[in-house]
């Protein structure tokens, strides 16, 4: 998808919410509180603060429902949590529990901000803590910290399309805080036929195990994906351009790179952190051109500058892999 389908996107998406908000649509207020039965949100529902989804509970977000985020600062009262890691300065909705949101095309689930002037950050995440058997379909989400952030957690992402957050999709093991429930588990998450456009970053994971295939992660500011340290991945058949560092490496291993698009990135299409001291296997990509010269133009690693590690781009694909949407 071109800079000017995105364009038409993002006028859709506004186009959409502008109508909604003109049709008379069923009206829910969730303040800030535990969520401690199965529960089905539908209509348009308004988030004023954090709203916990309870273990062994399941939200499920019905196909056409509208999610829409108050802003609220980090002293707010509405904030369940102190604003540090994993919870946010801002409203969020905190997955204990199980979340099925299961849009359908015509019919997508949208997750956005409240405000007029809404704007990357407004409100937290689709936080998923210590959390299995999650599914997000066919949604919309935008103006978020972090789109959808999972801590030792696992969900399915697909057909989902995440434009002007923070970062698109962030996970990882949680490694910090001893006393948290999830501990030490590795986030797993299936992220399928996707748009990331126009964040700060794609796709960050760190620590966790992933399939990533045939998504679309273009026009990011500043990376496509970031993985971090040890991610058993798996990342293939995915579009990733116009971005300012396509794949951005640090202290990377374990991941397979095979069969993606990375070109035309802004700065480079694969780069290596300080910390990157792990070779990394960039092989069978197309990166844009079969000029050698022109492909290590836009690889930053060990040729640049001897303490980072070697990234291997050969052999290299001598035509883009055609890309399924």
């Amino acid at each position: 998808m071109n800079s000017g389908k995105i364009s038409f996107l993002m006028a859709a998406v506004t186009a959409s919410i502008f109508i909604s908000a003109c049709v008379r649509t069923p009206e829910t207020v969730v303040n800030k509180g535990i969520i401690k039965k199965d529960t089905t949100w539908h209509g348009r529902v308004i988030v004023t603060g954090d709203v916990m989804v309870a273990k062994r509970v399941t939200l499920t977000v019905a196909p056409g429902t509208e999610v829409r985020f108050r802003r609220i600062d980090e002293n707010s009262p509405e904030n369940m949590f102190t604003v540090e890691s994993p919870y946010y300065p801002a409203a969020e909705l905190i997955i204990r529990g199980r979340l099925i949101a299961k849009g359908r095309p015509g019919k997508e689930i949208i997750f956005t901000s409240d405000a007029v002037d809404a704007r990357p950050a407004d409100w937290g995440a689709l936080n998923f803590l210590g959390s299995d058997g999650n599914v997000v379909e066919y949604a919309r989400i935008l103006c978020a910290y972090n789109g959808i952030h999972a801590h030792g957690s696992s969900v399915t992402v697909r057909h989902c399309q995440f434009v002007k957050n923070g970062v698109g999709i962030s996970f990882k093991a949680e490694q910090e805080v001893k006393t948290a429930p999830w501990y030490g588990r590795r986030s797993k998450l299936v992220i399928t036929d996707n748009i990331l456009a126009r964040n700060k970053g794609g796709i960050g994971m760190r620590n966790s195990d992933a399939e990533i295939r045939y998504n679309e992660i273009r026009d990011n500011k500043f990376f496509g994906i970031w993985p971090k340290e040890d991610c058993r991945a798996v990342i293939e058949n995915n579009e990733i351009t116009g971005n300012m560092k396509g794949v951005f490496l640090y202290q990377t291993r374990g991941v397979i790179f095979k069969n993606n698009n990375i070109y035309d990135n802004r700065r480079y299409n694969v780069a290596c952190a300080d910390a990157q001291d792990f070779p990394v296997d960039m092989s069978n990509n197309w990166f844009g051109t079969i000029n050698r010269k022109k492909i290590t133009d836009l690889i930053f690693d060990h040729e640049e500058d001897p303490d980072l590690a070697k990234i291997t781009f050969e052999p290299f694909l001598r035509k883009a892999v055609a890309y399924r949407r």
